[in-house]
């Protein structure tokens, strides 16, 4: 019953590596991250669970993170769930694509955990506020 009232994080990345870092950090947080290794799983994580926030990979095998993105926003149920992209992809038409689509927040790797936690600790908070918006 501990875990139901912990943010559910939703981590889409995969390199696992990276996955299992963040869902480390997270955890140590005091949250309940979730792990999916592509955007696929994620479509469907996405229709399972109740969520408080998703980190994204952008450049993922199956279904990028700009589609995940897009369902995420046009889905009644999901689209003021926020979303922090964490990716590679750093110039600086990519992330004003990122934020353009609707990310709440761009990070780019390398990435410090901190900065991370900080900006998902912001997304809940907004969002608990009821100030989230769909794009920043």
């Amino acid at each position: 019953m501990e875990s139901e009232n912990k943010p559910r994080i939703l981590i889409v990345e995969d390199h696992p590596l990276i996955a299992e870092l963040v869902e480390t950090r997270l955890r140590i947080e005091g949250m309940h991250p979730i792990k999916c290794p592509g955007g696929r799983e994620a479509l469907v994580v996405l229709m399972q669970e109740r969520l408080d926030a998703v980190i994204c990979d952008i450049m993922m095998p199956d279904v990028d993170g700009y589609e995940v993105l897009r369902h995420i926003r046009s889905n009644p149920a999901t689209k003021t769930l926020p979303v922090i992209f964490l990716t590679a992809k750093s110039t600086p038409a990519d992330i004003e694509k990122g934020l353009a689509l609707g990310a709440n927040h761009y990070i780019t790797k390398p990435f410090s955990g901190l900065d991370l936690v900080n900006k998902v600790r912001l997304c809940l908070e907004e969002r608990q506020a009821g100030t989230a918006s769909a794009a920043r």
